[in-house]
């Protein structure tokens, strides 16, 4: 029976301990998915929420203060010494005063407190600033999904990139190592001289760092999209696609002349601004008077025992107005309005100042996008020529018409044109992501 025991814990142990070690494998990882689940995972997505979240509270918590108040309390005292008050001894004739005790050993008091509002005028603007807040919270919320949607497609495209450079390293060591080997095969027939058979190993050695760096480059771009999806580096992706694939479009958007004004930054800056001016005005209500009305029930006893069925309980009850004047203090309002004031200005001229940093910034953007599309002609016609360079090349040298510089030289031309042709598609698909960022809609 023990033995039994101990196999069924042991299975137990061993599947926790199985399922606990786990990896998460996404296969097929298109950039679709990738942001479908940047968008779900991602931590900054779900900070921003909460962010919202707390701006709902906050103006639930402003209306409150529109509301009555009501609360009640209950005291019990015990009388160890009875208080007293003093008489002037009229009898004695001694001119001194008696103390007189009053009260009884126990005392009860039980009451009921309702206050209301009538008119504080600190609570409607503070409505008005939270509504305003609650907007400048939504919008951050949906900067940030437009944020991970920026970076979710960038780091895709970074993989796309440094796997395709991956393999045109790879494939130049391949064709390296193919020119060795060509090169030992003349070398021994005593056509080839050992100077250019050693410079064929020199040029094989000379790409070897290269493939481990682009190895290296590759897990890093994998690594931080696996951070973007909220996966551990154990984790397994397998994106799917190329760079060239993505490119689509080969024309320009057309801007119109509110793009600036539309942007994340100059929404936020604009409800910014709504706030400060709106917190002026919560500050001068500090020179304004407040209303506010109040009513109280209470019911209280005394005595000397602990008999409750024989006490004798008093009511009494009141309602009234309290109107409170600010008349001086210490030019602390003041202050607090000219305050509100400088950061209106702050805010109104870094609004200025952002509205031309972002036109510039959209322009440069837009003219990288022009740039990209030019290289990316220019790469194609490279790229086309190189292959057929580097065909015309290992023909030439395998019949040992032409040097190891020759076929070295169409090797490294090779790869430049293929890497040239990958970067500028890369170039212009990370622009055009940023001006899709910055009109948040889709240009393609």
């Amino acid at each position: 029976m023990r033995k039994i025991i101990f196999v069924l814990f042991t299975i137990f142990i061993t599947q926790n301990l199985l399922s606990a070690g786990e990896k998460k494998v996404i296969t097929n990882l298109t950039l679709d998915k990738a942001i479908e689940i940047a968008l779900k995972e991602n931590s900054q997505v779900k900070i921003a929420r909460y962010d919202v979240d707390k701006s709902e509270s906050k103006l639930t918590e402003s209306y409150s203060s529109l509301f009555p108040s009501i609360s009640a309390e209950g005291t019990y005292i015990r009388n160890i010494k009875k208080p007293v008050f003093f008489l002037p001894d009229f009898f004695g004739g001694t001119g001194k005063v008696r103390p007189i005790e009053i009260g009884s050993t126990n005392s009860y008091t039980g009451q009921l407190k309702v206050g209301m509002p009538i008119f504080m005028g600190q609570a409607y603007t503070g409505i008005v600033m939270s509504k305003l807040g609650l907007e400048l919270s939504n919008l951050t919320y949906e900067e940030t999904l437009a944020q991970i949607r920026l970076n979710t497609t960038k780091a895709f495209l970074d993989v796309l990139l440094t796997r395709e450079t991956e393999k045109f390293i790879k494939q130049s060591y391949e064709n390296a190592l193919r020119n060795l080997e060509n090169a030992s095969k003349l070398n021994k027939q005593g056509l080839l001289s050992d100077f250019e058979y050693m410079s064929a190993q020199v040029e094989v050695e000379k790409i070897k760092p290269n493939v481990l760096q682009a190895e290296y480059t590759y897990q890093t771009a994998l690594n931080f999209l696996k951070s973007l999806l909220n996966l551990s580096s154990d984790d397994s992706i397998e994106v799917v696609g190329s760079i060239e694939s993505f490119f689509t479009s080969k024309t320009l958007p057309q801007l119109d002349s509110y793009v600036v004004e539309n942007t994340f930054t100059l929404k936020k800056l604009g409800l910014q601004k709504q706030i400060a001016d709106k917190n002026i005005m919560l500050q001068r209500w500090g020179h304004f008077p407040s209303l506010v009305a109040f009513g109280s029930y209470q019911i209280q006893t005394q005595a000397e025992d602990y008999n409750f069925n024989a006490y004798r309980w008093v009511k009494s009850a009141s309602v009234g107005l309290t109107l409170s004047f600010p008349i001086f203090s210490g030019f602390g309002v003041k202050s607090r309005v000219e305050q509100a004031e400088i950061q209106s200005k702050q805010l109104e001229e870094t609004i200025n100042y952002t509205k031309k940093q972002l036109d510039i910034a959209i322009t440069n953007t837009k003219n990288r996008m022009a740039t990209a599309l030019e290289k990316i002609e220019a790469q194609k016609l490279n790229r086309e020529k190189a292959r057929v360079n580097y065909r015309i090349a290992e023909v030439r040298y395998n019949e040992g018409m032409s040097t190891q510089l020759e076929i070295s030289n169409a090797n490294v031309n090779l790869l430049s044109a293929e890497l040239g042709y990958a970067q500028s598609i890369y170039e212009y698909l990370v622009a055009q992501a940023e001006l899709e960022f910055y009109l948040n809609k889709s240009i393609k």
